[in-house]
């Protein structure tokens, strides 16, 4: 990325545009989610007067997301691989292990599973005893071992992001008996219990699922080949989940799924645990976080996803409302191509390193997310406090302008253009409009003399295939862990091999780095995993193809009559224990 550094008069514009910014963002409601907002909250302060007669009914929870966005793609395990959805995912579909709080993200406990994994001697054999008397939704179909070979084919031969979970760490997967299920590795893996409470890992009804059409079908022949059509094999079940219809075990069942205005979940009343204490929870379509905020005071819904970092003083100030909030493993992140190709001058590594000595990484905790994230924050792209990420800060980018512009001189790359794509309208974990951050990189980075950045606003569904396609240049992303372990964050950002992850995005990966990406995943020994982990984080700072803006603080509005809800670095939102007063 490039920027002819910009004198004091257009850095001051850059600034005041984002202020005003923040002001036309405070006033107006993005999308149809102005729209959604009006209609619940009745009229702008009515308070508990205006509030609709579902939202005052304590068996109803209601939450305010923007479900339209690039966050609310798939509501099936096999196709599933999104970020905040996972509130929603966690309550219709159940795993073998899960972690109930995230603040101790190394702590599993069984779900689905009856006990603790039973491990053979050498680590390749792995035995897991499941739950009896497990139904599950609208059939009553009772869980079995075979349910969970068929959800894990499905999802490897679906091919979707998550595909990855159910090919790449054992070899073969066998139902022993109805209620036991075996594993095969060629090694024993250090975090396996993480690995089983990835979401899409989750049990699917099997005997359901085939008759809506469901298909795990291989996608390729003996050779390795792609299979011809095998992945649109699968189309009339996803047709169906599509229509509002779930296949799992979890406490609520899927009602209704209408990304344009609301996604509802009623109670399963066969669940196999005790039975939840609300009985639907809904989603609402509302894009922008004031919006939500609005819709929060007003009574109209009980928790907003977003908020505006400016506007959590407010909040804290207000008795009829709360902030939940707790650590998060989230990361908002820059992604640099670094082919030539993609990526022109951020192909040159020196261009990239310049990039990251250029970035105001205490402006944007102070005054973008206004405090609400770690800081020091990691120093790449493994959070604090997974393995590794405590020590790898001592070598973490800082802003030292002098260094960036001797970098990019140094770089040879000249005066050049650079385009920075981001979500239009949406915002980065943590609440961060993406509209002000943009602005405030743009300023940032253009103080490097000869390094130009232009700002590319996209349709943030349009943003998100492109980079996964590994077609933008320069874009900013959020990452939350398919599993609490820092393999979750290290194989997808640095390993070659692995198909649809971020170093694919961005042409990055090497072989000395998946050689040791390999051994971290099977080392068992604590120590010595530690530093393997540590010298995949140096050599990412090194070669700087992921620059870490932040990791944020999750804050979330809510309705001071909302108890037992905490946030969850995979869950987003733990709805398990959720209730609410009258």
């Amino acid at each position: 990325m490039t920027h002819p550094r910009p004198n004091d008069r257009a850095e001051r514009i850059a600034l005041e545009r984002l202020d005003r910014r923040r002001l036309i963002r405070t006033a107006v409601a993005l999308g149809a989610g102005a729209t959604t907002a009006a209609a619940l909250a009745g009229r702008p302060g009515a308070g508990a007067a205006g509030r609709t007669a579902r939202q005052t009914d304590p068996t109803t929870l209601v939450i305010a997301d923007a479900i339209a966005g690039e966050q609310w793609l798939y509501m099936d395990p096999g196709r599933f691989y999104e970020i905040n959805s996972a509130a929603a995912m966690h309550l219709i579909y159940e795993t073998l292990y899960h972690a109930p709080d995230s603040s101790r993200p190394d702590q599993f406990e069984p779900l689905l599973a009856a006990a603790a994994p039973q491990v053979s001697a050498d680590g390749r054999e792995v035995t897991i005893p499941l739950r009896p008397g497990v139904r599950f939704h609208n059939s009553g179909n009772e869980m079995t071992a075979e349910d969970w070979v068929f959800s894990w084919t499905r999802l490897a031969n679906v091919n979707g992001n998550g595909a990855f979970l159910a090919t790449s760490y054992w070899s073969d997967v066998k139902a022993v008996d109805p209620l036991t299920l075996r594993l095969t590795f060629e090694r024993g893996v250090a975090p396996l219990q993480a690995i089983l409470s990835s979401l899409p890992l989750a049990v699917m009804d099997s005997k359901v699922m085939r008759e809506q059409g469901a298909s795990d079908a291989p996608n390729v022949d003996a050779a390795g080949n792609p299979v011809q059509g095998a992945q649109e094999l699968d189309t009339p079940a996803q047709d169906w989940l599509d229509a509002g219809n779930s296949a799992g075990t979890g406490p609520f069942r899927l009602a209704v799924w209408d990304r344009s205005t609301e996604v509802v979940l009623e109670r399963h009343e066969e669940y196999w645990g005790t039975p939840h204490a609300l009985e639907r929870v809904i989603w609402t379509n509302i894009a922008d976080a004031n919006s939500q905020l609005q819709a929060v005071q007003t009574g109209a819904i009980d928790i907003a996803y977003s908020v505006d970092p400016d506007a959590v003083a407010q909040v804290e100030a207000d008795p009829n409302l709360q902030v939940i909030s707790g650590p998060t493993l989230a990361i908002e992140y820059l992604a640099m191509h670094t082919s030539e190709e993609v990526g022109g001058p951020l192909a040159n590594r020196q261009v990239r390193q310049a990039i990251g000595y250029a970035i105001d990484y205490a402006g944007i905790v102070n005054d973008v997310i206004t405090g609400g994230a770690e800081n020091p924050g990691p120093a790449t792209i493994v959070p604090l406090p997974l393995l590794g990420s405590r020590e790898a800060q001592q070598y973490a980018y800082t802003t030292d302008l002098a260094r960036a512009q001797e970098l990019f001189d140094g770089s040879g790359v000249g005066p050049v253009e650079i385009t920075f794509s981001y979500g239009s309208g949406d915002t980065g974990v943590g609440g961060v409009d993406l509209e002000t951050l943009a602005a405030k990189l743009q300023a940032d980075l253009q103080r490097i003399n000869g390094l130009t950045l232009t700002l590319n606003p996209m349709d943030p569904e349009t943003r998100i295939t492109e980079y996964r396609g590994g077609k933008l240049q320069f874009t900013v992303s959020p990452w939350t862990p398919d599993f609490p372990d820092v393999d979750s964050y290290a194989v997808p950002f640095a390993h070659s091999g692995d198909t649809g992850t971020a170093a694919r995005r961005v042409g990055y990966g090497t072989p000395d780095l998946d050689a040791i990406l390999d051994a971290g995943l099977y080392e068992l020994d604590p120590a010595r995993r530690a530093q393997l982990y540590l010298d995949v984080q140096r050599r990412l700072i090194e070669d700087a193809p992921f620059l870490i803006l932040y990791q944020p603080l999750d804050r979330k509005p809510a309705s001071a009559a909302v108890q037992g809800v905490a946030p969850h670095s995979i869950y987003q939102l733990q709805l398990r224990n959720a209730s609410k007063t009258a």
